[in-house]
């Protein structure tokens, strides 16, 4: 009985002696070395496996001025990059815009460090624009398109055939606006006409396509003759406010001027002003459209051109061969005035000149545009480089983007 009470005894006091040293470990540890939240969260996200980033391309060919769009997965939040932002850009929702000739990396990157790469090639970009359809050449133009893979943009008028506008939609092309009526005597009238005339034909767009498009082109261009300038010019200052996007073009086919031409020669006109690093070949429903982009494709893909969509143009402008941001927050300084250095000339056909354009003040950061009233007679290039065509008198526009004008008067002779 004596051993026994005195080997409890002994148990006991072993077991206080241990709790003892527990309590003066634990009030003997100091504040730095006890376990801290982040130690706490390190020490959770051990068990975390990190997860690796996938690209729904790892290359990619876009043209310049041109918007596309990159997805990625992995993690819960992607961090976009570009290896050169001279040539592309990609905003944080993946979008990359090609700002240069050349080629780059874009990088997705998620919050664990893992990395996925797209390569990125920009070349010089083509839009073929087709306007006045659907006609009853357009189903043998959607068939030639489809065969070369090329995408174009319609602009339509309302016609008996409108609804092909589903087939170039399901097709992948872009289906913009022209008029309803393409009645100049009536969408040209007044500004309240012209906007009335096309919210119909958007009405029936929307009918075959589910979508309602803000892409445009006025007929006879925004330098048509018909309209009187000044409600011209509040109409195109005024399309932004109105969510539209206008577009003229750079080279045209010379298709619908009345004068019959071959194939051959619409996509020799056209291919004579393909020399910007963006351009946009305007053409129409006719008998010849097939055939000449068929000639128009393969000579400008062997040029290093991709042919692309309007839908996807990029918010840049295009101004003596340098890119700039026509964006929110980006300084503009508007034109007061603009200036040629000929205000009127004489030529020969198949002569060669040419026009030189000032703004007033020289730093501003509008861009001048020049357009021909009748390319037929006299053609010139986005940079003022004009070509007499035909005996006959026009005359050439520069236009700044702040609506400013100067013209010029010319005259083409046989020799």
């Amino acid at each position: 009985m004596f051993f026994s009470v005195k080997k409890t005894s002994a148990i006991l006091l072993l077991m206080a002696l241990l709790a003892a040293v527990a309590i003066f470990a634990s009030c003997g540890q100091s504040d730095d070395v006890a376990a801290s939240p982040s130690d706490i969260i390190s020490k959770s996200q051990e068990n975390i496996i990190p997860v690796d980033v996938s690209m729904s391309d790892t290359e990619m060919t876009i043209g310049i001025c041109t918007v596309h769009g990159i997805s990625a997965k992995g993690g819960d939040k992607i961090v976009w990059s570009s290896s050169d932002n001279s040539i592309a850009v990609i905003d944080s929702e993946g979008q990359i815009t090609g700002t240069g000739l050349g080629e780059c990396d874009v990088t997705a990157e998620n919050e664990f460090g893992k990395k996925a790469v797209c390569h990125v090639t920009v070349k010089k970009t083509a839009f073929i624009t087709i306007d006045d359809g659907p006609l009853k050449y357009c189903g043998e133009i959607l068939r030639k398109l489809n065969k070369l893979d090329v995408k174009a943009t319609f602009f339509v008028v309302k016609t008996s055939n409108i609804a092909m506008v589903k087939q170039m939609h399901e097709d992948g092309h872009c289906v913009g606006l022209h008029t309803y009526s393409h009645k100049f005597s009536v969408c040209y009238r007044s500004e309240y006409s012209y906007f009335s005339d096309l919210e119909k034909l958007k009405d029936v767009i929307e009918e075959y396509t589910g979508e309602r498009t803000n892409i445009l082109r006025f007929p006879g261009g925004t330098s048509n003759t018909v309209m009187d300038r000044r409600g011209m010019r509040r109409m195109v200052s005024g399309l932004d406010d109105l969510g539209y996007r206008a577009f003229d073009w750079t080279a045209s086919a010379l298709d619908a001027t009345g004068a019959p031409i071959t194939y051959e020669q619409a996509a020799g006109y056209a291919l004579g002003s393909c020399i910007h690093d963006v351009d946009i070949i305007l053409m129409h429903d006719k008998m010849t459209t097939a055939k000449a982009i068929e000639i128009i494709v393969d000579r400008l893909s062997s040029a290093g051109y991709v042919f692309d969509t309007l839908d996807h143009y990029a918010n840049w402008s295009y101004r003596v061969n340098t890119w700039y941001e026509r964006s929110v927050g980006t300084e503009k300084i508007p034109c007061t005035d603009v200036s040629l250095n000929e205000m009127s000339m004489q030529m020969a056909v198949g002569e060669k000149n040419n026009l030189t354009v000032k703004m007033t003040p020289d730093d501003s950061t509008d861009y001048v545009r020049f357009v021909s009233d009748d390319p037929s007679v006299v053609s010139v290039t986005l940079e003022g480089e004009i070509t007499g065509m035909r005996v006959g008198s026009t005359t050439i526009r520069a236009i700044a983007s702040s609506g400013q004008e100067a013209d010029c008067r010319v005259t083409v002779n046989y020799s």
